[in-house]
């Protein structure tokens, strides 16, 4: 049986995670309602930045990707001080280091 402190704990962290999603639900949807808005906007900025940068736009879009996850990926280093994941940022590629225990290992 649980004790109440412990149920209390449970249930305070099953309320937290719930308003959690609500709260992400809502920013989700007002950034599909943005981008819907904004959506010719950033076709023509788009466009424009592939031609000035003598692209496609589906080039762009890649570069554009890749340095989104480079950013995540940096984020992330620098809140975890063991980082997993390892980036080359001259060819856009990230691979997967071998984490600290399988490097003890061998």
């Amino acid at each position: 049986m649980l004790s109440l402190p412990s149920f209390d704990n449970q249930r305070l962290i099953f309320h937290a995670a719930r308003q959690t999603l609500r709260k992400a639900e809502m920013a989700r949807l007002a950034v599909h309602e943005w981008l819907n808005y904004h959506d010719f906007e950033l076709e023509e900025w788009k466009t424009k930045t592939a031609s000035e940068l003598g692209i496609s736009i589906s080039e762009l879009e890649r570069k554009l990707l890749a340095a989104a996850q480079r950013q995540a990926i940096m984020r992330k280093r620098d809140e975890d001080p063991n980082p997993i994941e390892t980036c080359n940022l001259d060819d856009d590629s990230c691979t997967q280091s071998p984490s600290v225990n399988e490097q003890i290992q061998t």
